[in-house]
């Protein structure tokens, strides 16, 4: 009796300890992607590496089967930042294999929320009258869409299903605003020229 009790206190603390670190992970992520929204140089480098450690961490503590969902949002989150980071200093988009500490299900889903992010870059642009800049961030969110799109595995993939559908909005009301925004830019030179 007392190894069992024993047992469940070490796994209670344990699940507790794993909590607290998947908050911190999901926290400093979305700080992070604040952060990154509102610089115009790279000098987060050091951040990626805390998490990334964190991440390490917290995969070492799952080690009972029924915490390894606890895993998920904090990892999603890190592609979602870490993406977000190389389209807009690198303009590339990393790769699974980019990610060795990532579950291939939380890549696809993180993946997925960038466009959302990227939408907020895209509306800047626009509000920048920075057509190019506007365009490049389209290309990303439809890049990032059509990858999604490529699976259809909703049984295996918790979330992907809804996760397409949100993108589909996105990108579709961001197809909306490109085209207002080149027509408008269009009539605003023709103004301008009179």
């Amino acid at each position: 009796m007392n190894y069992l009790i024993e047992y469940l206190t070490k796994k209670d603390q344990t699940r507790e300890e794993i909590l607290k670190l998947a908050r911190e992970i999901v926290r400093d992520c979305a700080m992070l992607i604040r952060r990154i929204h509102k610089s115009k140089e790279d000098v987060f480098k050091e951040d990626f590496k805390s998490i990334r450690e964190k991440i390490i961490k917290l995969k070492e503590l799952t080690q009972y089967p029924e915490f390894i969902h606890y895993l998920s949002t904090p990892e999603q989150e890190f592609v979602e930042a870490y993406t977000l980071y190389n389209i807009k200093f690198y303009n590339t988009v990393p790769k699974f294999e980019d990610f060795e500490i990532i579950k291939e299900e939380n890549y696809i889903l993180g993946i997925a929320d960038t466009i959302g992010e990227l939408r907020r870059e895209f509306l800047e642009a626009i509000k920048e009258d920075d057509k190019e800049e506007a365009e490049r961030y389209y290309k990303f969110m439809e890049e990032l869409y059509d990858f999604i799109m490529s699976f259809d595995h909703y049984y295996v993939v918790d979330n992907l299903r809804r996760k397409q559908d949100i993108a589909r909005g996105i990108l579709e009301r961001s197809y909306g605003d490109l085209v207002y925004f080149i027509e408008n830019l269009k009539l605003r030179k023709a103004l301008n020229k009179e």
